[in-house]
């Protein structure tokens, strides 16, 4: 070898050592989350607390809400024990997708919505929309306040680095309204500065807006919720991107709620034994046989989720319902016109 083809070949060596190693995402093998679920003995789920009706401890510290009892439909039915959770709070945006990339938690649980961005920035998997939503805002007074539009010149609360933001950002242009953004980190900044007539609206996801701002209503504050909505906002449960086998499993379980929902079997009925002679209903609950141990789940998992837990109306009333008077809207079943649809138990 000539001394020019070996200085030729010791420069592109050197190029080669001065190039940084590249990292590649730890995808979680198939089989993987179920294993550890298991071998741990209780499921983790990431939440964001503070909520009303969402996620929350109420004054016995006692954890509740939607998404609660949601990590409670995946423990009874990996687990046959809906009690067998531990939460883990997650941080805010985008630390929040970083900590499930990492399997800090086994599935998020947070009002987050799913997006074309986040799905492709991330190395997760989002599953499928629990709460169909839109982005809506707040006004404080008495009386019926002026349409949203013909506000004229106001100041407008938000939380950063979230959809909202942007979304507000694209109404004012695309409107051409006179508003001002004033941004805080978390949402309860945001709200407590509402409260505190620093601005004159808040905005964020509607069903947030109608919990966060109840117990303020009912103490006499005046405070206006707008029935419209100016974005489209999926929320949408994720789990870290890898495990086919769990993403199958929390799906199917979302389905098994949905679909008892649609075909009206409560948790009543499945605890005294009063289910509809409904050939799809018996094979969701295993009682003619079942590929649910392909998943590595016993035959009976939807059963002990409705019986533990219920199907997702009955959820839904417990945790907005009842307590805020909150009507499901698009949260109904296809069956009575609303988004939520699950396909064939077959």
């Amino acid at each position: 070898m000539g001394v020019g083809m070996r200085l030729v070949l010791l420069v592109l060596l050197a190029m080669v050592s001065a190039i940084p190693a590249l990292t590649f995402p730890a995808y979680a093998e198939d089989g993987d989350t179920l294993e550890r679920i298991h071998g741990r003995g209780f499921l983790i789920c990431g939440l964001r607390s503070g909520v009303s009706g969402i996620s929350f401890s109420d004054p016995q510290g006692h954890l509740d809400g939607f998404l609660v009892d949601v990590c409670r439909v995946f423990a009874a039915a990996t687990l046959g024990n809906a009690q067998a959770i531990r939460v883990v709070r997650l941080p805010e945006k985008p630390q929040e997708f970083q900590a499930v990339e990492k399997h800090e938690v086994d599935v998020a649980l947070t009002t987050t919505t799913w997006t074309f961005s986040r799905e492709l920035s991330h190395d997760i998997e989002f599953l499928m929309p629990l709460l169909h939503d839109g982005q809506g805002f707040a006004i404080l007074g008495d009386g019926t306040p002026p349409p949203l539009d013909r506000l004229g010149t106001r100041t407008v609360c938000v939380k950063t680095a979230t959809t909202t933001v942007r979304n507000l950002e694209d109404h004012i242009r695309k409107s051409d309204l006179p508003w001002t953004i004033r941004t805080f980190q978390t949402l309860d900044e945001a709200l407590q500065a509402f409260l505190a007539h620093e601005c004159d609206l808040l905005t964020t996801d509607r069903t947030v807006l109608v919990t966060s701002l109840a117990g303020y209503r009912q103490a006499g504050m005046g405070i206006h919720i707008y029935p419209d909505v100016i974005s489209r906002e999926p929320l949408t449960p994720y789990i870290a991107r890898g495990d086919r086998n769990w993403y199958d499993i929390t799906r199917w379980v979302l389905h098994a709620i949905i679909l008892a929902d649609a075909k009206g079997v409560t948790s009543a009925d499945v605890q005294t034994g009063r289910i509809p002679d409904d050939p799809e209903l018996h094979r969701m609950l295993g009682h003619a046989g079942s590929v649910s141990r392909t998943l590595g789940l016993p035959d009976d998992w939807a059963l002990q989720v409705l019986a533990q837990v219920g199907n997702y109306g009955e959820i839904f009333d417990r945790n907005l319902g009842v307590p805020y008077g909150m009507d499901r809207g698009m949260n109904k079943p296809w069956t009575q016109g609303g988004l939520l649809y699950a396909p064939p138990f077959r």
